[in-house]
C-alpha cells in the first residue's frame, strides 16, 4: 500500500535512464578508438567485431540498448512492477553478456564459448550479496526513522511520499 504506480514510474525512468547511459559511454568509447585508430586500442575492437564475437555486439546492441529503449518509452509499462521486473532481469542478463563481451575475447580469440564457470561464478557472488544483504538488513527499518513527515502519514494513511 505504501509503493504506488508513481514509485515504479520514477525507478523506469531511472532503468531508461541507465540504458542511455550504458549506451552512450560504449559508444563513444568505441567511437573515439576507432576514429583515432590508435594502433594499440584497436585490435580489442577488431577481436570482438568478427567470428562469433561479432553476433554478440549485435546481440548487445539489441538486447541491451534497442529492446529496452523502445520498451521504457511508455509510460504504461514504467508504471507495471512485473512488466519493469522483467525488463530489469532482462537488462540484468545483457550486462552479463555484456562483461562476458568484454573479457572472455581475451582469453578465447576464436569462438564465444561459454564455460560452466561463466554462469557459475555470478550466482555464487549474487547469492553472496544477497546472502550479506538480508543479514545486514534484519533489525533495520525499512523506512527512515528521521522523516519529519512518517508520523503524520502513518496517521493519515497516505501512501506516497510524493503527496499525491
Amino acid at each position: 500500500r505504501w509503493i504506488t504506480p508513481d514509485h515504479f514510474h520514477d525507478l523506469g525512468k531511472l532503468l531508461f535512464a541507465f540504458t542511455m547511459l550504458w549506451a552512450y559511454i560504449a559508444y563513444s568509447q568505441y567511437l573515439i578508438i576507432w576514429s583515432a585508430n590508435l594502433a594499440e586500442e584497436t585490435p580489442w575492437y577488431l577481436t570482438r567485431n568478427h567470428g562469433g564475437w561479432k553476433i554478440v555486439a549485435q546481440t548487445l546492441i539489441a538486447g541491451h540498448f534497442a529492446l529496452p529503449f523502445l520498451a521504457l518509452l511508455s509510460r504504461t509499462t514504467k508504471r507495471k512492477p512485473r512488466v519493469l521486473a522483467t525488463i530489469a532481469a532482462w537488462l540484468l542478463a545483457m550486462r552479463l553478456v555484456d562483461l562476458h563481451w568484454l573479457i572472455t575475447p581475451a582469453f578465447l580469440t576464436e569462438s564465444s564459448g561459454l564455460h560452466w564457470m561463466d554462469a557459475v561464478v555470478p550466482l555464487a557472488m549474487g547469492a553472496l550479496w544477497l546472502a550479506l544483504f538480508v543479514r545486514l538488513l534484519r533489525g533495520r527499518p525499512l523506512v527512515s526513522l528521521q522523516d519529519g513527515q512518517l508520523e503524520g502519514r502513518l496517521e493519515s494513511g497516505l501512501p506516497s511520499a510524493h503527496g499525491h
